[in-house]
C-alpha cells in the first residue's frame, strides 16, 4: 500500500514537473545558430502577413546579405489566407511553412493548444514586451505596427487642413479626397473602425460612406493610389489606413487625444513540423535581436524589447494607443465578425482584386 502511494506521488510529481518544464532561452550567438542552420537542407519557408509583395523586400535583402548560405522564401499574403493554408496543410498531412509571422493573433493560442507550434525562446525572449509572448515560447511578437495616423499628399493638402480627429472626416471639405481600406476585409482596420464608431456612433459611419470615399482592399493600396494620384488632377489626397512609403510629398500627422489609433504586436511562431528547425530559430532570433530591434527604437518607433524602449524613450503605449487592445479584440471572433458584418452592410462587400494580385511577391 505504501509502495503504491509512493509510486503515485512520484508519478504526480513527474507530471507536475513536465507541466512546468519550459524550453530554456537560446543563448547561442546568431553566428552559432547560423552554423547549425547551414547543415540543414532546403529553403526556409516563411509565411509573412501583409498585403503587398514589396513589404517583404527589406527582410529578404537583409537576410540574403547576413545569412547567404541559408536560402529564404518569404511569401507575403493576407494573414487570413496564410493561416488557412497552414491549417489545411496540417489536415492533409503536408508541410507548407516553417515560420509564420502574422497579424491574426488569435491563431497562435489555438495552434499552441493543437500542438502545431515548436516552443522556442530567442536570446532576447525575457526582454520582449510582457503580454506579447507565450510563457512557453510557442509564439512571441517581432515588431510593432499601427494604423490610424493621417497620411496625406502635401502638394494637395496643407498641414493645417489635415483633420485632428476622425470626426472631421465626414466634413464635406474632405469629399472626394479620402482613400480608405475596407474595414470588413481586414481585422486591423476593423478594430480601428470599431474604436471610432464606439466613440462617435453609427451615424459617423453612415456619413463617411456618403463622402465619396474610394474604398480599397489592402492597407498598402491607399498609399499606392495616393502616389499614383500625385501630379494628376485627382483630388485623392488623404488616408488613415495605410503607411508612409517614404515618397517626398507624403507627410503624416497623428490624431489628437483622446482619439485612439490602433497598434499591435505582429507575432511569430515556428511550425512544429518544420524539417529546418535551426533555420527557423535563426530567422526568429534575427528578427528579435538587438541588432535588428535597435534600429527600430533609435528611429523613434517602439520596439518589442523593453530595454531598448527605455533607452530611447519610446513606448508602444501612449495616450492615443494601447498595443494590447488588438490582441484582446482578436480573441473574440464573434465580436470581430459582428463588427465586420456591420461594416459590410453599410459599405458593401469588398470589391476589387486581392491586393497580392495587384502588388505580387517577386
Amino acid at each position: 500500500m505504501k509502495a503504491f502511494a509512493l509510486s503515485a506521488a512520484l508519478g504526480a510529481a513527474a507530471l507536475c514537473e513536465a507541466a512546468y518544464n519550459t524550453v530554456a532561452v537560446d543563448t547561442r550567438s546568431l553566428e552559432d545558430i547560423y552554423a547549425a542552420a547551414r547543415k540543414e537542407e532546403g529553403t526556409l519557408q516563411v509565411f509573412w502577413g501583409g498585403d503587398a509583395g514589396s513589404q517583404g523586400d527589406s527582410v529578404r535583402q537583409a537576410w540574403a546579405d547576413r545569412f547567404p548560405d541559408v536560402k529564404l522564401n518569404l511569401t507575403v499574403d493576407l494573414s487570413k489566407y496564410h493561416d488557412n493554408r497552414i491549417d489545411r496543410a496540417h489536415l492533409e498531412g503536408l508541410h507548407v511553412a516553417d515560420v509564420a509571422v502574422l497579424q491574426t493573433l488569435h491563431d497562435f493560442r489555438r495552434w499552441k493548444n493543437e500542438g502545431k507550434l515548436l516552443d522556442y525562446k530567442p536570446a532576447t525572449f525575457e526582454d520582449i514586451l510582457p503580454g506579447e509572448k507565450d510563457a512557453d515560447g510557442a509564439w512571441f511578437s517581432v515588431r510593432i505596427s499601427s494604423f490610424g495616423t493621417f497620411l496625406y499628399d502635401t502638394t494637395k493638402l496643407n498641414a493645417s487642413d489635415v483633420p485632428s480627429s476622425y470626426a472631421e472626416l465626414t466634413d464635406k471639405k474632405y469629399k472626394g479626397k479620402l482613400v480608405i481600406t475596407y474595414p470588413n476585409d481586414d481585422d486591423a482596420i476593423a478594430y480601428l473602425f470599431s474604436l471610432i464608431v464606439s466613440r462617435y456612433g453609427f451615424q459617423w459611419l453612415y456619413d463617411l460612406a456618403e463622402n465619396d470615399v474610394q474604398w480599397v482592399r489592402g492597407t498598402g493600396s491607399p498609399s499606392a493610389i495616393l502616389s499614383a494620384s500625385h501630379n494628376t488632377t485627382s483630388t485623392r489626397a488623404l488616408s488613415f489606413t495605410s503607411y508612409n512609403s517614404g515618397a517626398s510629398f507624403f507627410a503624416t500627422q497623428a490624431p489628437e487625444a483622446p482619439e485612439q489609433i490602433m497598434s499591435w504586436a505582429q507575432s511569430a511562431a515556428i511550425i512544429a513540423s518544420t524539417p529546418r528547425p535551426e533555420s527557423a530559430k535563426l530567422f526568429l532570433s534575427y528578427l528579435t535581436s538587438f541588432e535588428q530591434q535597435n534600429a527600430t527604437a533609435a528611429s523613434g518607433r517602439p520596439s518589442i524589447l523593453t530595454n531598448l524602449n527605455e533607452q530611447y524613450g519610446v513606448s508602444p503605449d501612449s495616450n492615443i494607443t494601447q498595443v494590447s487592445g488588438f490582441r484582446v479584440f482578436e480573441q473574440d471572433r464573434n465580436t470581430v465578425e459582428w463588427w465586420k458584418n456591420l461594416f459590410e452592410e453599410v459599405l458593401g462587400s469588398a470589391q476589387g482584386k486581392g491586393p497580392l494580385e495587384v502588388y505580387p511577391n517577386p
